[in-house]
């Protein structure tokens, strides 16, 4: 008999996890030393995992080694944010390319359905529901292109940018230009018209470059240790 075995995730896997949600949701600041001690006795756990755990996340790009002994959560600089915003542009432009022509019409009623989501949020202050919304429709461009491996390119990327995602939407007139967006993006992909959606994307992401350089450039901050 052919049983399918769930698949269990080690000790490991889940304080990875758990510690690379805080970094990504900016729980655990930019610039943050991270401490065995205090992460085990965090998660519960020896300090083997999480030493494990780290060393992944190090590998990942999410962590640095500092000065001294320890590792930090990496602080991005304005040149990590042009190059990955760069990868970015490539991957989502081929993504939106090669997605358009395949659309089905069940992935058109999805995207219907996300921009009828997009339009509240003209008056609402959900911040994050809004975030959510936004890796939601990024999301779906690349998996409707059908290529996996680009699923797990992006997933990296969008990792590092996370942290800060928010600085993209610095301004109120930011958030609602932004909206307009993302309908814009929509819109072309559902009437076929890859120009105007690739057009629309690329200034989408111009944007939100240049709003997260600015917010770097000019914030001063002490990120604490943990």
């Amino acid at each position: 008999m052919d049983l399918a075995v769930p698949k269990i995730r080690s000790v490991r896997d889940q304080v990875y996890d758990g510690i690379k949600s805080m970094i990504v949701s900016g729980q655990i600041p930019q610039g943050s030393k991270l401490q065995e001690s205090e992460l085990a006795e965090l998660f519960q756990v020896s300090r083997t995992p999480v030493r494990e755990a780290l060393k992944t996340l190090k590998d990942d790009g999410l962590l640095e080694s500092g000065s001294g002994k320890g590792l930090y959560v990496k602080v991005l600089t304005p040149r990590n944010v042009e190059d990955i915003f760069q990868v970015r542009g490539l991957l989502e432009q081929f993504a939106l390319r090669s997605a358009i022509p395949r659309l089905t019409q069940e992935q058109d009623r999805y995207l219907l359905e996300l921009r009828a989501k997009f339009e509240p949020f003209r008056t609402y202050t959900d911040m994050d529901a809004y975030i959510r919304l936004d890796i939601e429709l990024h999301n779906c461009i690349i998996i409707y292109s059908g290529n996996q491996f680009l699923k797990d390119l992006t997933d990296r990327v969008y990792g590092y940018l996370q942290p800060v995602r928010l600085f993209s939407l610095s301004t109120r007139q930011r958030y609602e230009d932004s909206i307009t967006e993302h309908i814009g993006i929509i819109d072309g992909m559902l009437a076929r018209d890859t120009e105007k959606a690739s057009s629309i994307l690329q200034t989408h992401l111009d944007i939100a470059k240049e709003n997260v350089l600015y917010i770097l450039k000019n914030q001063v901050s002490s990120p604490p240790n943990f």
